[in-house]
């Protein structure tokens, strides 16, 4: 698969994913106008963004850990390989094994603490959402279809976030690094689609016939004037 057609593929994904929260805050907004469910709901909101805070900073942490324990790997295969011959860079090759190790070590009660604070912000997680069903369903009359219309987006926020997962995986990290830093721009557009004319489909340029060659055989290719990925199927 080309890195283009991943792209656009989870640019799909995420677009979605953008209209359910955007939908799943609207609703949340009418039934916050209760003051016992704007209360709830906050309650909710808070624990879930400490849960993700801390997923992230376990990944970031698991994602260190893996850099230096694979650094250090290929330290040790070449302290112990015998090519190394020169007392001073063996000292060298040493210290810097031995500064490697004390950095993984360091790094696991940040890790222990990651996990215990992700399993406390979970069952917080559970409870608040557990005392948000309870009033919602208090109010279930005056809110029925708002509350059935949360609990399907929430079902399909679930499997688009799976898929987006899935999805990531294919991209390389370069062009995932990219993707993810134009997401960040108002409008969340990563990547733009190509018309038959060769035209951007976000900033309407007419790239060069150069640039759409590039584009049809897949490489990744920014718009020459708003900088999105360009696509054409």
């Amino acid at each position: 698969m080309y890195q283009t057609t991943a792209l656009y593929q989870l640019q799909t994904t995420d677009s979605k994913l953008d209209s359910i929260r955007k939908r799943l805050k609207e609703i949340d907004g009418l039934l916050s106008e209760n003051e016992v469910l704007q209360a709830a709901v906050q309650a909710r909101d808070n624990a879930e963004e400490t849960l993700r805070n801390w997923k992230t900073r376990q990944k970031d942490l698991d994602f260190e850990r893996q850099q230096l324990k694979e650094e250090a790997k290929t330290s040790e295969e070449r302290l112990y390989s015998g090519r190394i011959h020169n007392p001073r860079e063996l000292g060298d090759l040493q210290n810097k094994l031995a500064e490697l190790n004390r950095r993984i070590e360091d790094l696991e009660d940040p890790v222990i603490e990651a996990m215990l604070e992700i399993e406390e912000a979970t069952e917080s997680v559970s409870t608040t959402q557990a005392d948000l069903d309870r009033i919602t369903e208090e109010f279930a009359d005056q809110f029925a279809e708002l509350t059935t219309e949360r609990e399907q987006l929430l079902s399909q926020h679930d499997k688009k976030m799976s898929e987006a997962e899935q999805q990531r995986v294919l991209i390389e990290a370069p062009n995932l690094r990219l993707y993810d830093s134009l997401r960040k721009r108002p409008g969340g557009i990563a990547v733009a689609t190509l018309n038959a004319n060769a035209e951007c489909s976000v900033c309407g340029v007419q790239v060069t016939s150069s640039l759409n060659q590039q584009v049809r055989r897949g490489e990744v290719t920014p718009c020459p004037t708003c900088g999105r990925i360009l696509y054409r199927a």
